[in-house]
């Protein structure tokens, strides 16, 4: 899944995706590249951090289990140096979580709340105005996040349409 703006219309897209089409997968990639932030990274975390507690299975039958809503399979983050503000702060929360892999190459430390004004002519700027710290005390601001396993993309593979950051999580995904 791509998850094109850290918002509530992307939210609403894995959500009915994931847990519609493609309810029955054995995993998920969460691809973050190219995202411009929002405020969804404790959403799209907690949703990701399912942990399966109950069965149905009445006669034998398999009715599913407990967390219906949430996704409890593997998943990996694909993330990039193209991901900004709250796409910083979700793999930030997605490795706190310990939820899975982080694959691609390191995010800039961006992960800063900002409040967006705009000018009566118009004219819109945003001001730093909350600090985000991780758990071991430090600002995510200017911290930049390394992936678990790096990756870059050679633009002679990708304009042939192939994705080393992709086939790369779809690997670490795969039973050993």
């Amino acid at each position: 899944m791509h998850v094109k703006g850290m918002n509530d219309a992307s939210f609403r897209k894995v959500y009915d995706k994931v847990l519609g089409k493609h309810y029955n997968k054995e995993a998920l990639i969460v691809d973050t590249r190219f995202n411009g932030g929002g405020w969804l990274h404790e959403d799209l975390a907690t949703f990701l951090n399912g942990k399966n507690y109950i069965k149905f299975r009445p006669r034998g039958q398999n009715l599913g289990s407990e967390p219906q809503f949430k996704w409890a399979k593997p998943s990996a983050v694909v993330m990039s140096e193209s991901n900004y503000s709250d796409a910083h702060m979700f793999p930030v929360t997605y490795r706190a979580m310990g939820i899975g892999k982080l694959i691609g190459m390191p995010v800039p430390g961006t992960g800063t709340a900002v409040w967006w004004e705009r000018l009566q002519n118009g004219t819109v700027f945003g001001i730093p105005m909350v600090g985000m710290i991780d758990n071991k005390g430090i600002y995510l601001e200017n911290q930049q996040l390394e992936p678990d396993i790096k990756v870059t993309l050679d633009p002679e593979l990708v304009i042939k349409g192939r994705d080393q950051q992709l086939e790369t999580a779809v690997k670490a995904l795969l039973p050993d």
